[in-house]
């Protein structure tokens, strides 16, 4: 089976038309008597916008080749034929029975093939018409979930039709109407726009420039359908990484096929995650702008936003947006807040379950569809918390590409400092604020940015570095006292990271919510061992052993770091099969549920976090003044960088306290 794509910004080599008629419609029949002027004025519309537009998007989306063996109707063909919406379904049929001879037969689309009827009757009405010796012709916005698997799999070709792009809409107005100057369109003025929308825009009569006018109309009221004209050039983004590098790959991709360098199969998809405010949304934007295709945006929340809440009425919107897709490619296709919609795992035993399933699953089949049926669309979703995606969602085939967008470092902080500060405090070095900074997410450093200008603002001045300062590191509530115990406490995970050969990224003292301080480590490799998992936990409990060795004993702020400890051991043997038995009891999320249920379980993991925890004191004791050193000067920068971290403790040598790393004494 062969599939033929056309780019909906190829021009029509082979628009013919014969004009007889001042407006520059074709001859049409004769009206019968008994039609209303209205009705003739609807009739001459329909036809008309048929030719202009359905007939040659059709004749090149068929090719020569399979549009002459069409038209001499000497072999029993099957096809599929994809629309860009519904509404063109109606004038796509009758474009090819136009253009084909007159055996061809059109199978209609029908959204009730989830019924064995209405399945055997579509699948007979296909299979008895081959058997005949009839070609089939089979076409829908949809094909797979609204034309029979007999024909999609006695298909000889999927033909795919694109939205018209401005060449051809251009060329249709000028043999519409000869009223007027000639238009020039831009896919701005096409963006969304539907059947009806050009329906209602080439009325009889009508100058060219108010044809045009209506189209730009009708495409600025179409909600969810932007051109990201406030997205950053994507060459400007910093600290994306993984990200960036994917965009620009697809913009590569992109451009070779506009030149015709590059096959037509879909577009990678990605799944961008990380913490909120990263810049997911920002990054989709930019490569909108880059690519200048029309960026689609949706969310679970916008679906039930725009309706009544009921389930039928949420799938109709999930619907829409694939529709919207399909008439408004190329484009940039992106889903927010992925994680509203929640994994099937998740829903096991609940009450929820009979809801949600449908639409889980008509994104499955939505994503499934439009993959196959729109190459050319760009499909990106992000989510903060990637574990509540369903499986089937992030596999390949639908998410071709899971990328994480952490938080930026001290460089890539400087480079968003400097994008938005634009021409402002060009010679000033902005490393300090980016060191305040650190561990801060892009959004972050933007509200920084305004709030130093407002600040400068209101105190009639120019900006200057001490706004930015003051904005990255605003007045501590904190006594003296609580700042050592924070100190302290962030002083024992950096040191100990450090000593267990750990990349440090940094640890800062600010305020972020609840939390009173921060320590980032890069990550130590994504199989991990057993050493690996313990010495995680050493790390993790690397603070409160500074608070008992150091500080004034044990306090609540370690709650956080026991929870990751209790966590990380369960999974360690309940999930990875790394403790004493091999036995897989449940999955790595849900291991520390068994603490609470298995009391043999509990002891297990509670005499680990003993054992790890007196080594967490041992290292904390040998590298005591490393981890003091460090302290104080957290309370004298309140942010240091792995470098800075590293440097305290070679001017602060560990003592000589024998300590048993081995993996025997690990073990139980």
């Amino acid at each position: 089976m062969s599939i033929r794509t056309l780019s909906s910004t190829s021009t029509v080599d082979d628009f013919i038309l014969e004009l007889k008629d001042q407006d520059g419609s074709p001859d049409l029949p004769a009206p019968s008597g008994h039609q209303s002027l209205l009705a003739q004025a609807r009739s001459r519309q329909r036809l008309s916008l048929r030719e202009l537009l359905a007939k040659p998007l059709l004749r090149q989306a068929l090719g020569p080749d399979l549009l002459r063996r069409l038209k001499r109707g000497d072999s029993t063909l099957a096809l599929v034929v994809a629309a860009p919406s519904a509404a063109w379904v109606a004038p796509l049929s009758e474009a090819l029975r136009d253009l084909t001879f007159q055996g061809l037969q059109i199978i209609t689309p029908s959204e009730r093939l989830n019924r064995p009827q209405e399945q055997l009757y579509r699948a007979e009405e296909a299979g008895k018409a081959l058997a005949r010796g009839v070609t089939v012709a089979g076409i829908a916005a949809d094909p797979s979930r609204e034309l029979s698997q007999v024909l999609l799999a006695a298909a000889d070709a999927t033909i795919i039709v694109p939205v018209p792009g401005a060449a051809l809409v251009e060329q249709a107005i000028r043999a519409f109407s000869r009223k007027g100057k000639p238009v020039t369109l831009s896919a701005r003025d096409l963006a969304g726009l539907d059947w009806p929308d050009y329906c209602a825009a080439f009325r009889p009569g009508s100058t060219r420039p108010a044809i045009a006018d209506r189209l730009a109309r009708a495409a600025g009221a179409r909600t969810g359908v932007m051109f990201a004209e406030d997205a950053p050039p994507l060459e400007t983004l910093t600290g994306y990484g993984e990200a960036r590098t994917w965009a620009e790959e697809i913009v590569r991709e992109v451009e070779d096929r506009r030149a015709g360098h590059a096959p037509t199969a879909a577009l990678e998809s990605c799944l961008l995650y990380g913490l909120p405010g990263t810049g997911k949304t920002s990054i989709a934007k930019a490569l909108s702008g880059k690519l200048q295709l029309q960026f689609v945006m949706t969310s679970v929340a916008d679906w039930f936003g725009a309706s009544d809440g009921h389930l039928g009425a949420v799938v109709k919107e999930q619907k829409k947006f694939f529709a919207t897709l399909r008439a408004t490619r190329p484009c940039v296709a992106f889903i927010d807040e992925l994680d509203a919609l929640p994994s099937r795992q998740s829903l096991s035993g609940s009450s929820n379950g009979d809801f949600w399933a449908p639409v889980i699953t008509g994104m499955l089949l939505g994503i499934d569809a439009l993959r196959q049926t729109c190459p050319d669309v760009v499909l990106i979703a992000a989510t903060n918390y990637l574990d509540r995606v369903d499986p089937a969602l992030r596999r390949p085939g639908r998410f071709d590409r899971l990328i994480e967008i952490a938080p930026p470092d001290v460089e890539g902080l400087t480079n968003i400092l400097r994008a938005h500060l634009n021409d402002e405090l060009a010679d000033v070095d902005l490393a300090q604020v980016a060191q305040l900074l650190l561990g801060r997410v892009g959004a972050d450093v933007v509200q920084a940015v305004r709030s130093a200008r407002r600040r400068a603002r209101l105190a009639g001045r120019t900006l200057t570095l001490k706004d930015l300062l003051i904005e990255a590191s605003p007045p501590d509530p904190r006594s003296l006292a609580e700042l050592k115990a924070c100190a302290i406490h962030e002083a024992g995970h950096a040191v100990v990271a450090v000593a267990l050969g750990r990349t440090l990224q940094g640890v800062s003292l600010q305020l972020a919510g609840a939390s009173g301080g921060m320590t980032r480590m890069a990550h130590p490799g994504f199989i991990p061992t057993r050493t690996v998992i313990e010495d995680n936990v050493v790390i993790g409990l690397a603070g409160r052993a500074a608070d008992l060795v150091l500080g004034a004993g044990a306090s609540a702020g370690a709650m956080s770091d026991l929870a990751v400890a209790t966590r990380e051991l369960s999974a360690l043997h309940a999930s990875y099969g790394l403790g004493r038995t091999l036995l897989h009891q449940t999955g790595a999320e849900d291991a520390s549920a068994l603490v609470r249920i298995d009391s043999r379980f509990a002891h297990s993991i509670e005499a680990d976090l003993q054992r790890l925890m007196n080594r967490a004191i041992m290292l904390v004791t040998q590298h005591q003044p490393a981890v003091l050193a460090v302290a104080e000067a957290l309370i004298a920068h309140r942010v240091l960088s792995g470098t800075q971290v590293k440097a305290l403790m070679e001017a602060s040598p560990p003592s000589a306290a024998r300590i048993d790393d081995s993996p025997a004494s690990q073990h139980d």
